[in-house]
């Protein structure tokens, strides 16, 4: 068995307070059998809530993009952090004007009509070993570069880069761009994120952004 992810805590001043946390949890979970991801039990826990304690941690509000058990992803929010951004519903489905099943595109769209904060940090919700400097980094190099979005990228095993696309912090000012892209049909996220000013940075630890996306992933790590 594999330790459980670390509890990071960050004082409130270390919070950039330029950035809007946002998880994504709005998947089918087909390689979870059907089973909405986000809640499957990891090391004692829903996945989504070693996700959503990264955030609280890192961010300075927080909500959740779902389409299903929206009460649950609230009440993991409230367990991360007692003080629910104000004036603001914690947890939203995906926007109504858009199709169902349209992929992380349209959680990210959704997200950013709602953010009030110039940057959007989005993480998918079965990703419990974020860096705890996650936000940090990205934002330092977006503010450093002038850059629309900005993922992470690691070294896979042959030491290629892999770069994790919904791990991004984007700007809320990319929303016209991204939904044109939307309306052309474009859902994949990499092809819309190299369409924008973007840029990149590197974190040796490849496992921070594992995914636990399958029931032979989760019962691998269990």
């Amino acid at each position: 068995m594999t330790a459980a992810p670390s509890r990071p805590s960050l004082p409130d001043c270390a919070r950039p307070q330029r950035v809007t946390g946002c998880l994504l949890a709005g998947g089918e979970g087909r390689r979870m059998g059907g089973r909405d991801k986000g809640l499957v039990p990891y090391e004692g826990r829903p996945l989504a809530a070693w996700v959503l304690q990264r955030l609280v941690a890192q961010t300075a509000q927080q909500f959740v993009i779902a389409n299903r058990n929206l009460a649950d992803y609230a009440e993991l929010l409230n367990q991360a952090h007692a003080t629910l951004p104000a004036n603001r519903p914690a947890v939203e489905p995906d926007a109504p004007h858009l199709p169902r099943a349209s992929g992380p595109l349209a959680g990210i769209l959704t997200a950013l009509q709602r953010t009030e904060t110039p940057w959007l940090m989005v993480v998918p919700c079965d990703t419990p070993r974020l860096p705890a400097t996650l936000v940090q980094d990205l934002l330092a190099e977006g503010e450093r570069c002038n850059a629309e979005a900005v993922v992470p990228v690691t070294l896979d095993e042959q030491g290629l880069p892999r770069h994790h696309w919904v791990c991004v912090l984007v700007r809320k000012d990319v929303f016209a761009k991204l939904e044109a892209l939307f309306a052309q049909d474009e859902r994949k996220l990499r092809v819309c994120i190299q369409s924008l000013n973007w840029s990149s940075v590197s974190f040796t630890d490849a496992t921070a952004f594992d995914n636990i996306n399958s029931l032979e992933t989760l019962n691998g790590r269990d």
